[in-house]
């Protein structure tokens, strides 16, 4: 059986939390890493 990447998956949860990333200023909203740290935080303090 032929091995299967994770590509699909890790573009799933990259568009997850870009989605709630959505608003931020610069970066913020457009790079996954940058994004990723904003909504961590954001959830963090809600």
């Amino acid at each position: 059986m032929a091995r299967i990447k994770g590509g699909m998956n890790a573009r799933k949860k990259h568009n997850r939390v870009l989605k709630l990333a959505k608003g931020y200023r610069g970066a913020r909203s457009k790079q996954y890493r940058v994004a990723k740290q904003s909504v961590m935080r954001a959830l963090a303090t809600a």
